[in-house]
């Protein structure tokens, strides 16, 4: 898919960060766009932005972990705008911490965000678009935390991890309707995804606010714009790309681990014991 004139873009999560970008890049190559998210202020921020650059926009406060919202988004999005070219599954939540902290709600609010988010969306939209002709496109927002562990990120990485195995084996699959279907991992992104995370454990020296804290300096201290990977959903889909690695650490911590994963997890244990002690 090389041009985006007159194209339906769906894109969850758009009120803020990655969602927003990619809705606007989309938007400034001419899609009509039908985003969500289920942070409203953040959500008409958005419509005001693509409106403003002459996008066509509906724009609906939706929790993608609630799947009768999700039935009613996309029954709203074939109403108005007839078919959909794109879904971007953006929507996401970040959680820290040590597996031995975590309570059932911090699980079950994780996956339900970043999992079945991704899984509601595609149950509901994918045999549409199937219907439709295909000639369309999918593109989870997974991380580089799907791609290989790092430090108390065990139940963001399992989510993660599942959104890019879930695009990978269903790519094989949506080819046969004329689909395509990436996984988009990116590295260290300046989002309010840190901000708007929750931190559950603390170490020796620090509180979790107080990591917490850490973590968000560290996040807008790489200045790595959300522009940036919303470039790589554009191109991903014009090339019809599989699993798109985004961000120098990224693409260093997934070379390390697939070059040598006995090598990678032993220098990962280490890793995690001196923290533990020096944190």
């Amino acid at each position: 898919m090389k041009d985006f004139e007159s194209k339906v873009v769906v894109v969850t999560g758009a009120g803020s960060g990655i969602g927003r970008a990619t809705a606007l890049a989309f938007a400034g190559r001419g899609a009509r766009l039908a985003v969500c998210d289920i942070d409203g202020e953040g959500l008409r921020a958005a419509r005001a932005q693509l409106e403003a650059i002459g996008a066509e926009v509906l724009a609906e406060i939706t929790d993608v972990s609630k799947a009768w919202q999700v039935e009613e988004f996309c029954g709203n999005v074939y109403k108005a705008m007839g078919r959909v070219d794109v879904l971007v599954n953006g929507a996401g939540v970040g959680l820290g911490g040590k597996v031995e902290d975590m309570s059932l709600n911090d699980w079950e609010w994780i996956i339900g965000a970043n999992l079945w988010g991704v899984i509601h969306c595609v149950h509901y939209f994918y045999p549409r678009m199937i219907a439709q002709g295909g000639d369309a496109h999918i593109v989870n927002i997974a991380s580089a935390g799907g791609l290989f562990p790092m430090p108390i990120t065990t139940a963001y990485a399992c989510t993660k991890g599942g959104v890019v195995l879930l695009s990978q084996t269903l790519r094989g699959e949506a080819a046969l309707h004329g689909i395509g279907v990436t996984a988009i991992c990116p590295g260290l992104v300046s989002t309010n995804i840190i901000r708007n995370s929750r931190i559950v454990s603390g170490t020796r020296k620090h509180t979790p606010e107080e990591l917490k804290e850490r973590a968000v300096r560290i996040w807008e201290g790489r200045k790595f714009h959300p522009s940036r990977v919303a470039d790589a959903v554009v191109r991903a889909v014009e090339k019809d790309a599989g699993v798109v690695v985004v961000g120098p650490e990224a693409r260093l911590g997934d070379l390390q681990n697939r070059l040598s994963r006995r090598l990678y997890d032993s220098g990962f244990k280490l890793f995690v014991k001196l923290t533990d002690r020096l944190g």
